[in-house]
Parts: structure tokens; sequence; C-alpha cells
């Protein structure tokens, strides 16, 4: 419905969103609005807009209320300086206080929430991590796992023994070049634990994203060559993602899963 709303960081649609408020309130009161309205209004508008592009972005019900917390405490430091200016009244250094506290924790916020979105930066990463140029590093949440993924561990164990008996290997080829919004091509190519090829098989892919499940996908590999498997793959967001890769012979069954980060980290 809203396929022309650009995807915006947590950081763009908090301070975004705060500057146009407080340019919202002065306008309001350029035009004659009350104090009161002027307030409110510039606290209700922009979380009403937040709601529309998190209709089509969703960034998890936390930052939904921090947004809804940010816009309205700003509401009430907007009406309250309003009052004041109007009363023709001094500041008091508690308010001050409390105002500056206010303003660390939007900040404090706003650089956490970047964090657990997309990870440290590059130098911070290299000065805080060890070895981060030997291995690639992931500092962003990871988010949670939905509760019917959570399997018993025994049936694992048991798959993971049948898998190993079977010695077959999966490579897929592609995956490090995926980005968000593109359709990219990706290649399964499936050997036995002699290095033949396993053909006639039926495989599927699974792309999990561990932010918010409603993105999930899942492909049907097609054989294109003897062992080699193909599907055109279109993932809608950046951030972290669980590809799981599912192949069915006859009674065989093997599945991998790896973990990946797609866009900029």
């Amino acid at each position: 419905m809203f396929n022309f709303i650009p995807v915006l960081t947590i950081t763009e649609t908090l301070f975004g969103g705060l500057i146009f408020a407080i340019a919202l309130y002065f306008l309001l009161r350029a035009v004659r609005f009350s104090n009161f309205w002027a307030a409110v209004l510039s606290g209700a508008i922009p979380f009403l807009l937040y709601i529309v592009y998190s209709a089509q972005h969703w960034a998890g019900g936390d930052v939904l209320a921090i947004h809804f917390a940010i816009f309205l405490a700003n509401a009430g430091l907007l009406g309250v300086f309003g009052g004041m200016k109007q009363k023709k009244q001094s500041l008091h250094w508690g308010p001050k206080i409390i105002i500056g506290f206010f303003i660390f924790l939007v900040i404090s916020n706003a650089v956490l929430l970047s964090v657990a979105g997309r990870g440290l930066p590059d130098r911070l990463t290299s000065f805080f991590l060890p070895n981060p140029d030997s291995q690639r590093v992931h500092t962003a949440f990871p988010g949670v796992m939905p509760h019917d993924r959570n399997k018993s561990y025994q049936p694992h164990l048991e798959q993971i023994q049948q898998q190993q008996a079977l010695g077959w290997q999966i490579r897929l080829q592609g995956v490090a070049d995926l980005e968000p919004g593109v359709l990219q091509r990706l290649v399964a190519r499936i050997t036995d634990e002699n290095d033949h090829v396993v053909s006639r098989a039926e495989v599927t892919l699974n792309f999990w994203r561990m932010a918010n499940s409603r993105d999930d996908k899942t492909y049907t590999l097609q054989e294109q060559m003897a062992g080699e498997y193909v599907a055109e793959v279109l993932l809608p967001d950046s951030g972290r993602w669980v590809a799981e890769i599912l192949v069915k012979q006859g009674d065989k069954r093997y599945r991998k899963q790896e973990s990946l980060f797609i866009g900029d980290e």
C-alpha cells in the first residue's frame, strides 16, 4: 500500500521526527493556534506519520513505543515553554536539569537503537573487538527466534547424525552478494561424500528475518544442471537473516543453516 516510502534508519525517524515536530509547533503558533493545541498536534501528527511508515517498514513494538514517548515528551516540553513565554516567566534551574536529562535520553536511545539495528561502526569495532580484520564481526542485535522454531534438541541431534552419514556437501553461491530490494540469482551445488552430484532432489531455501518474521521468504530451487539448483531471490530489507536450505531425495533429508547480514553494516 505504501511502497513509495523509503527505508529510513531509526536515527532518521527519531531526530527527523523531532525536528519536524518543533517546526510544526512554531508553524501552528504562527497561524494563531493556541499553545495547547499547537503542542498536542506537534506530538500527534509526527507519531501518526510514523505509524503510517511502520505499516510498510515495521521495526518492532519497542521502537514504536520509544517514538511515542519521545514525541509525547517533546510536545509536553513545547507546551510548557510556550506557556512560560506567554506569561513571560524565566525557567528555574530544576526544569533545566530535567530538560537536559531528556535530551541526553533521546540521544542515548537513538545511539543504542542504531547499534542494535546496524551494529557498531567499523572504527569502533576495530578498536574494541579482537582480530576484526581476520574474521567477519557482527555487533547488531540478532533478534529473537519464534517459539515454533525452537524444537526439542534430541531430534536435532538425530538429524545431525543422519546428515553426517550421508556426507553431502552444499555450496551456496551468491549469498555474500545479496542486497536488499534487488532480485538476484543463487546457485546451490550439492555433492555426496565421493564428490558425485546429488541430482533429482527437492531443494527449498528459506530466509528468516530475525527482526521481523513477516519478511520471511521461501524459494523452491530448480535443477538446471546435474547437481546444481537455481532460484531468483528477492529480500525486502537489510539486517540480520538466517538462510536455511532443505534437500529431500527419496527418504534422504539434509538441512543446513547459516547466518547472514544483508545490506550495509
